[in-house]
């Protein structure tokens, strides 16, 4: 067989391979959030019957004389840039309008412990940027709210995010700040303030718990404290039903919901993981003159249960869900109050088109891909992963840090546009144009091998 043939059959695999890219260009037109193929040719290994040379002093030079074999695969790569906007009315969908992935994996559940007093956890949130190849990327914001209060996506993957979690230094009783206070110390006051704050721990994003009625006495849920204000003494709620119930964050910037034991049985703690129901309700004062102590249960409970207990049975049925231009997943309450769940987290790859494509409309960042990195679309109260923080002596040094790695970027280049998805990348008249070159090339090489078997099949006869 003469290496014409050859060369010929390496084009038709090659030009096989390249139509296989086009019918799945084609065959995903739409599908949401495909991003089409590529593939490009390159040539294949050549023979030199003649090397070249420079010439002499009385001789000129020649050009090497050399064969090739035809050509192969050079590269099939994604073309990962932003698609079209295709609106859907869901308000839980939702595109990137730049480059990124959203974040979706498995869920992180939350173990109570019922015999001692701080609630386990089995599992954990990302922590670290080393942590940070074990959820799958996609760019198809399809989501939904499970039974269980989970936001997750069609395929019934969770997605990852910053959720909203309890203030562990709320305070609203400190003293503020001198007006010649540091920065520092005004940040702080600023801070203790708010019964609620973002977390930087990177978890499945859920539904916060919803509030049973508050009650008083021995028995009851400690929603109901009594308040002497200037000699009078009323009865104060500190928190309404309905209202959302946060996680908290414990000594281990672990996200745990309230203690799942008995308000007689529980014995109270320090203050910092108690109250807050994320209303600007927080447990833990009565207002007016009278100070309560926080208690690990002086919480709102969950309503389907008994009065003193915690269900994660029951999250918050919200209403006009939706996510915002800047990742927050905000919903109505029963009670009419607004509750933001959290803020979705954007993970990026030093080379986007180096992705690896797994099973339908997900990646992962592998060899190729570079270091991934996550962002928010918002200012969090610290800026690295797992609530990681410097840690500086008496004189202002520091003395640990976090790695550059698992720094949290402020992305101001990407948003995100609600009520719809991201169409697929595939341009059909491109495609269409490609399948026409493809199959005229294929036709091509069927000629060389035709033109082949002819001239052998002259060499045969010749004996005749």
């Amino acid at each position: 067989m003469t290496g014409a043939m050859y060369a010929a059959i390496g084009g038709l695999k090659s030009h096989m391979t390249k139509l296989n890219v086009i019918g799945n260009n084609v065959a995903n037109v739409n599908t949401p959030g495909y991003k089409a193929q590529r593939m490009t040719f390159q040539e294949s290994i050549y023979t030199t019957s003649k090397s070249g040379s420079n010439g002499g002093v009385t001789m000129g030079g020649n050009n090497p004389s050399q064969i090739g074999y035809g050509c192969s695969v050079g590269s099939i790569d994604l073309n990962m840039s932003p698609s079209t906007y295709a609106p859907t009315g869901v308000g839980l969908d939702c595109m990137l309008t730049g480059e990124g992935f959203f974040m979706v994996g498995d869920k992180i559940e939350y173990e109570r412990d019922e015999t001692t007093t701080p609630p386990t956890i089995t599992g954990h949130g990302i922590q670290s940027a080393s942590d940070l190849t074990q959820p799958l990327l996609t760019r198809v914001g399809n989501f939904w709210v499970d039974a269980n209060g989970y936001i997750c996506n069609r395929d019934n993957k969770v997605l990852y995010g910053f959720a909203r979690v309890q203030n562990p230094n709320y305070n609203p009783n400190a003293t503020p700040p001198a007006a010649n206070a540091s920065a520092a110390e005004k940040a702080a006051y600023e801070l203790a303030q708010q019964p609620t704050i973002i977390s930087t721990e990177l978890v499945p994003l859920r539904v916060p718990l919803s509030a049973a009625a508050p009650t008083g006495g021995t028995d009851g849920n400690g929603g109901l404290v009594q308040v002497t204000e200037n000699g009078v003494t009323t009865t104060k709620a500190l928190w309404e039903e309905g209202d959302p119930v946060y996680p908290y964050l414990d000594a281990n910037n672990e996200n745990r919901y309230p203690s799942y034991k008995d308000k007689a049985t529980n014995p109270a703690n320090t203050g910092n993981a108690g109250g807050g129901t994320g209303g600007g309700t927080g447990g833990g004062t009565g207002g007016g003159t009278t100070t309560t102590a926080i208690n690990s249960t002086q919480i709102a409970v969950a309503q389907n249960t008994n009065e003193n207990r915690i269900s994660d049975e029951m999250p918050v049925q919200l209403k006009n869900m939706q996510i915002g231009t800047d990742g927050s997943i905000t919903g109505t309450a029963a009670n009419g109050k607004t509750v933001v769940i959290g803020y979705v987290a954007i993970a990026s790859a030093d080379s986007p088109d180096g992705v690896t494509h797994m099973d339908g409309s997900y990646y992962k960042a592998m060899g190729g891909a570079g270091n991934l990195r996550v962002s928010a679309l918002v200012d969090l109260p610290t800026k690295y992963l797992g609530n990681q923080k410097e840690v500086t002596d008496a004189n202002g040094n520091v003395t640990s840090a976090p790695t550059a790695a698992d720094a949290i970027l402020s992305d101001s280049t990407n948003s995100i546009k609600n009520g719809g998805l991201e169409a697929s990348s595939t341009d059909v008249a491109n495609e269409f144009a490609e399948m026409i070159t493809t199959q005229r090339g294929y036709q091509a090489n069927t000629r060389i091998i035709t033109v082949t078997d002819s001239m052998l099949e002259e060499l045969v006869n010749m004996k005749r």
